[in-house]
């Protein structure tokens, strides 16, 4: 399986998926490429939010003196939240098994 090359601004967490993921599977058509791209890219972009709350804490102080919640937290989330969206469009999440069928109601 030939590996595709690592696109230009990636950094070193996305990098390592893509190599990761174009080792493991066959993405050739292009939208899928960069499907790929903007997941390596939330990657990056999780670790670097990470980073800085684990630095400042998640809790920062504002100009008004009022303790808030680090914008980190929330870029951290939201990062997380398209990774996951990028790899199920990709078909590339676990398979799962079904799981068990809603209760029914009597």
């Amino acid at each position: 399986m030939k590996t595709q090359s690592i696109p230009k601004g990636l950094k070193a967490t996305g990098k390592r998926f893509w190599e990761q993921v174009t080792s493991e599977f066959e993405l050739e058509e292009s939208h899928d490429l960069e499907r790929l791209k903007m997941a390596c890219k939330c990657l990056d972009d999780l670790a670097e939010a990470e980073q800085r709350v684990n630095k400042d804490g998640m809790f920062i102080t504002n100009r008004y003196g009022n303790t808030v919640e680090h914008p980190g937290v929330k870029i951290a989330k939201d990062m997380r939240l398209l990774f996951i969206k990028i790899i199920r469009e990709l078909a590339l999440d676990i398979q799962v098994p079904d799981s068990r069928p809603p209760r029914q109601y009597e």
